[in-house]
């Protein structure tokens, strides 16, 4: 009797052990990973649906048509691990210029980039805040890709 329960433990660590090599070559030969990196890989997934759910948000409440309307230009942020460090880099924020189905980031800046228009159908100008009271504007070349800096408005308070 214990001879026979002996044997059966033993077949049936046998069949563990087999399923165990035939669940691990299956998944080796079905490309499945379970590594850490797959792990992190899930876990970011969200963070980078809302990212492209964000941008499009945002294409669509900037974007302008050149008066040719063969362009368009919008504003387009970049992906981030923190949005609170990463705000000020310079090139947190992008202007996109499409034309012709061919995407290129034409100009970038700092989360304080606020508006853009076509001045005409080489030239865009981009707004960016620059404390209270100011604001600057960059005029942009979209052929030579020359920045012309301008100072739009700065108020002095009375004292």
């Amino acid at each position: 009797m214990k001879n026979k329960k002996t044997i059966t433990n033993i077949i049936s660590l046998i069949f563990i052990v087999f399923f165990v090599l035939l669940a691990t070559l299956m998944t080796s030969q079905l490309g499945i990973n379970f590594s850490k990196k797959f792990k992190n890989e899930l876990k970011e997934e969200p963070a980078q649906l809302l990212h492209r759910e964000e941008n499009e948000e945002l294409k669509e409440l900037t974007l302008k048509i050149s008066p040719n309307q063969k362009k368009q230009a919008y504003f387009q942020k970049k992906f981030t691990e923190d949005n609170v460090t990463d705000i000020g880099d310079e090139d947190y924020i992008s202007v996109i210029l499409d034309q012709e189905s061919k995407k290129e980031v034409l100009f970038q800046g700092n989360f304080r980039l606020s508006y853009l228009e076509w001045l005409n159908d080489n030239e865009i100008k981009v707004y960016k805040g620059c404390g209270s009271s100011c604001l600057l504007s960059y005029v942009v070349n979209i052929k030579t890709k020359e920045v012309d800096e301008l100072v739009e408005k700065i108020i002095e308070h009375a004292p």
